[in-house]
């Protein structure tokens, strides 16, 4: 991925934060309003809306959890963005279980002067690949939703799969979102905190859609080669900036190429992250919460290697 001039950067950041800090007090003044205008309704006897039987509400008021809004009832996905199973779907019983990951970086032909191509994994495969998770019983839900889980007495579906994605390529939104949305699926995303391909609104409606944000350092520095003050920087410093920038709590961690030792674990538990994801060829388990194992699937997997990573898990 070719650099970014980090004066530019900053600049485009800064200018970026203004407009979503004036796009909210915007959306503030707009709730203030509609809230008074409710009080002069019931001030007059005036009746407000309400749905289903006995007068109750016909939608649970919304939530924040992990950033994205939560407890919309069935049939309320399309006003409030979310997917089906960003929240626990009826059904689901606790599990702890091991839980396969798996890990996508760019949707898309690879171009000819590609300096890793088998990262490229082409459209049609993915859509292959989430119909057939479908068809054999899997549902995608969020590593946060895995952790609730293991850790807190949550539940999952019966075959819970998490499908991440690495570093931050346009694809993942104008393609893996749609395509996991019409599975009711929600995905992870391990976002470097600056030099993505990705736009914040981007991140944002990927969030508001269900999805989770991880962090995955600032700039996809080798983390065992860092001293330690650059090793902080890029855990706890790529932690602060995402949920400065996004205000989600960035409970995750992805180590770049899979690379870590005990001081980078060590680091990472530091940051404050409740588990970190390997490029280890396995299921991700809760009695290793910083060496979780994922699945790469890269262009030449296609259905049957898909497969034969989830048979073999």
């Amino acid at each position: 991925m070719a650099s970014r001039d980090p004066e530019k950067l900053r600049r485009r950041r800064a200018t970026q934060r203004r407009r979503r800090s004036r796009r909210r007090r915007l959306l503030a003044a707009g709730a203030l309003v509609l809230a008074g205008c409710a009080l002069v309704l019931v001030a007059f006897g005036l009746p407000t809306w309400q749905g289903g039987k006995g007068g109750k509400r016909g939608r649970a008021a919304s939530t924040r959890r992990g950033g994205a809004a939560v407890g919309a009832q069935p049939g309320a996905g399309a006003a409030s963005g979310l997917v089906r199973n960003a929240t626990p779907q009826p059904g689901w019983e606790p599990y702890t279980g091991p839980v396969p990951i798996l890990e996508y970086h760019v949707l898309g032909a690879a171009p000819a002067d590609a300096p890793y191509p088998e990262l490229y994994v082409t459209r049609p495969d993915f859509h292959r690949q989430m119909d057939w998770l479908e068809e054999h019983g899997y549902q995608g839900v969020t590593l946060e939703a895995v952790e609730d889980a293991w850790y807190e007495g949550g539940t999952l579906p019966p075959k819970p799969v998490v499908i991440s994605f690495d570093d931050g390529y346009r694809p993942q939104f104008t393609y893996a979102l749609p395509e996991l949305r019409r599975h009711g699926w929600p995905g992870v995303l391990n976002l470097k905190a600056e030099g993505s391909d990705l736009y914040p609104s981007n991140v944002e409606a990927m969030i508001d859609a269900g999805w989770e944000l991880a962090a995955h350092t600032i700039d996809h520095s080798d983390l065992t080669t860092l001293d330690a003050a650059a090793l902080r920087r890029e855990t706890a410093g790529a932690r602060a900036i995402l949920r400065r920038e996004y205000g989600v709590p960035v409970k995750d961690f992805c180590y770049p190429a899979g690379r870590f030792d005990a001081t980078v674990v060590a680091a990472v538990q530091a940051a404050g992250y409740a588990t970190a994801t390997t490029e280890i060829p396995d299921e991700a388990r809760r009695q290793t919460p910083y060496e979780l194992g994922r699945f790469e699937i890269l262009g030449s997997s296609g259905v049957a290697g898909l497969a034969a990573d989830l048979g073999g898990a």
